[in-house]
């Protein structure tokens, strides 16, 4: 039997996904170490389950929604810090693997230049797209719904005092539930995992 177009997509989003893998994998003596080791299991592939059940409940494209969120960081496999210049080699490192698996240009611009480049949704940036939104929201679910923040706090903490390492999570889940979820009824839903944060690092 002839292959369908999905056929074709899920061979990308598969090609996409084991080429990811496979650069965590190499464990780069430049990558952020532990750090990177622990987001490659327990956050980037959090974050691309989400936003796969998310695209699937709200009619967006899941081959795009898993592909923004096993890119959205991918400067991690071999580069420590973050910053612009991390940035703009996800961006780069996003284009050229989602090229080498073959997706189509439009699809790329789509997934690179709105759905990773806006997914924090710093000040007046947001994603515009419905993949774009739905990363932002996944990326945000997997810091609340997991135990992200307790580990991020522990390589905060050589660099900065107790008192700025509980500023910094009180204000990054804030943008996590009020700027970076789009979707009013998953902000209800993920609201007592924020309230527990939230009461953790007030004390």
């Amino acid at each position: 039997m002839a292959a369908t177009s999905k056929d074709y997509l899920v061979g990308r989003i598969e090609k996409l996904e084991a080429k990811v893998k496979a650069l965590y994998a190499e464990k780069d003596p430049k990558r952020s170490g532990e750090w990177a080791d622990w987001l490659a299991d327990n956050h980037v592939l959090v974050v691309a389950d989400f936003a796969t059940e998310l695209a699937r409940r709200y009619g967006a494209d899941e081959d795009l929604a898993r592909a923004g969120a096993l890119l959205h960081d991918i400067a991690d496999v071999k580069m420590r810090g973050r910053g612009a210049e991390h940035e703009a080699e996800s961006l780069r490192m996003a284009r050229e693997l989602m090229h080498e698996a073959g997706f189509e240009a439009r699809d790329i611009h789509l997934v690179v230049d709105d759905a990773i480049r806006y997914h924090s949704c710093h000040g007046d940036e947001h994603p515009e797209s419905v993949e774009g939104k739905i990363l932002s929201t996944a990326d945000s679910l997997a810091h609340l719904k997991t135990d992200f923040y307790l580990f991020a706090t522990r390589f905060l903490s050589p660099d900065m005092t107790f008192d700025e390492v509980k500023k910094w999570t009180l204000e990054k889940i804030e943008r996590d539930v009020h700027r970076k979820i789009f979707f009013d009824d998953v902000r209800q839903e993920v609201m007592p995992d924020y309230e527990v944060i939230k009461e953790l690092f007030s004390r």
